[in-house]
């Protein structure tokens, strides 16, 4: 199957439309190759279901603390990076609230609040300092956490993150109708809002063979509780705020094509940051769509903080 180039957002949102298309073929699902994983039990705070690797006592280096995107999860965030930053440097990831298999309660929470829950992911494992490596909602919740405690952070490592979503009154308007479609009767009952956005990807190569895990595990959380931290991302402004995080080495990867978080956004969190900057000319939906050229990028500013 050809690559037919980008993807329109009018494209993607069409697709919330349109039914999520079963796998074809037969044979054995295909599958990643991901740590073990299991649920870990969070003092206060509920559980939360985690992958590590930090009983392999032969590697060295800082341990890196994987925090996903909205909507999707550590799995399908960080599939195409866990298994060769497992084989390099000791870390932990962890399914946020309301999605993947990290069921959400029914108290509203900030993104502040989502912070606090990744420190106590860092207390429960034992890891006194990590490099956070955070993708699309993975990097405002790494960058509370570093404003609330910059002496757990040994860096940053953020994607497709901004200082804040709610710059313009077309982002403005955007979250206005996220938070009235949560209080619509019978919206988020569904659990494939997800796999109909990121299902367009069919047209890329390969991506047809990952398709049956991608739908299933797009599918394990449903709207309602995307919604509920949509509510929260719209919630946070962190502009003018990074100036005590200069010290502290940042690198962000910065999607080119991103059609979802502008690149301008991106550049504006550099620059506040003090921040080295990696263009990739991909959009939103790198990690799930282009899972090797997302490892590789990740992988390669993982390794200058670990230097």
């Amino acid at each position: 199957m050809p690559d037919e180039g980008p993807i329109s957002l009018r494209h993607r949102l069409a697709g919330l439309t349109r039914p999520v298309r079963p796998p074809t073929g037969d044979g054995v699902p295909w599958q990643p190759d991901l740590p073990t994983g299991r649920m870990l039990t969070l003092p206060g705070r509920g559980s939360v279901f985690v992958r590590d690797n930090l009983h392999d006592g032969s590697l060295r280096g800082h341990p890196v603390l994987l925090l996903h995107g909205w909507t999707l999860s550590l799995d399908t965030t960080f599939y195409g990076l866990m298994p060769s930053l497992a084989r390099r440097y000791p870390f932990a990831g962890f399914d946020q609230r309301g999605h993947g298999r990290t069921l959400l309660d029914a108290r509203r929470f900030t993104v502040p609040d989502l912070a606090a829950d990744a420190l106590a992911v860092l207390d429960e494992l034992g890891i006194e300092k990590a490099i956070v490596c955070g993708f699309s909602l993975g990097g405002p919740v790494g960058l509370h956490l570093a404003v609330a405690r910059p002496d757990r952070v040994a860096g940053l490592v953020l994607s497709a993150a901004a200082l804040s979503y709610t710059q313009t009154r077309r982002d403005r308007l955007f979250w206005r109708a996220v938070a009235v479609s949560g209080r619509l009767p019978g919206v988020g009952a569904g659990t494939s809002a997800a796999a109909r956005y990121f299902g367009a990807n069919r047209r890329v190569p390969e991506f047809e063979a990952r398709w049956p895990w991608l739908r299933r595990e797009l599918a394990r959380a449903p709207l309602s509780q995307h919604l509920a931290t949509g509510r929260a991302v719209a919630g946070y402004d962190l502009r003018g705020q990074l100036a005590p995080l200069r010290a502290i080495p940042a690198t962000v990867v910065i999607t080119e094509g991103d059609a979802v978080c502008p690149p301008r956004r991106q550049r504006q969190l550099a620059g506040q940051l003090g921040a080295h900057s990696i263009p990739v000319p991909f959009d939103h939906d790198f990690p799930v769509a282009r899972p090797a050229a997302f490892g590789e990028a990740m992988l390669r500013a993982v390794d200058d903080m670990q230097a």
